[in-house]
């Protein structure tokens, strides 16, 4: 086999996995994780039962995989904005998005199944702990530059400490979205600069 069609098959993998990835989201969304069953999955797609058997053993390797690629994508939104000029501007930006963006009620709806299942199932809970720290750690890398920038220098402990506060803050702006959809934006995006300001250069 040639590698272009080696190439072309790998391709079509990948996009048979995306659409079930994204069918199995909608589901989750739509029914909670015990209603999303893989019939149902199956049907989202517009694909047959068989056909995801293919590629995923069960729908607990379904709900991994949009773990994480959930974390890639997060991963890749850190580097991405790593490389800007003003590491804290370019931070504020991001969660003022947080604040703004109305499809994170879609997200958040799909992570609190996700967590709930993980506080039942300890493997998907190996996966979001894996996953968390992964996030956490490329976190950390960029709080540590923001300060090295300006010349500050702390432990290890005290950056881990303001990336997790900084993944809370990501977490709870998103999951506001269902839980306080009146929050005052404006009120709540200028304590958003004073925090990042304080954990990124102080």
């Amino acid at each position: 086999m040639s590698s272009t069609s080696t190439t072309s098959l790998k391709d079509r993998a990948h996009e048979r996995r995306e659409q079930i990835l994204e069918a199995a989201a909608e589901c989750v969304r739509r029914s909670g994780f015990h209603g999303a069953s893989m019939a149902t999955i199956a049907k989202t797609a517009q694909m047959s039962p068989g056909h995801i058997y293919n590629l995923f053993e069960n729908k607990d390797e379904i709900i991994a995989a949009l773990v994480e690629r959930d974390r890639d994508e997060i991963v890749s939104m850190i580097s991405e904005s790593e490389q800007s000029e003003d590491l804290v501007v370019d931070m504020i930006g991001l969660l003022e998005s947080y604040v703004e963006d109305a499809t994170k009620f879609a997200d958040a709806a799909l992570s609190i199944e996700v967590l709930a299942e993980a506080s039942r199932n300890p493997k998907l809970a190996a996966v979001v702990q894996a996953s968390e720290l992964v996030v956490q750690n490329r976190a950390a890398a960029y709080v540590r530059k923001a300060l090295s920038e300006r010349g500050i220098v702390l432990n290890d402990e005290e950056i881990m400490a303001r990336a997790t506060v900084i993944g809370a803050l990501f977490n709870g702006l998103m999951n506001q979205s269902i839980s306080l959809p009146q929050m005052n934006k404006a009120a709540v995006t200028q304590v958003i600069r004073q925090v990042v300001r304080q954990l990124l250069t102080t």
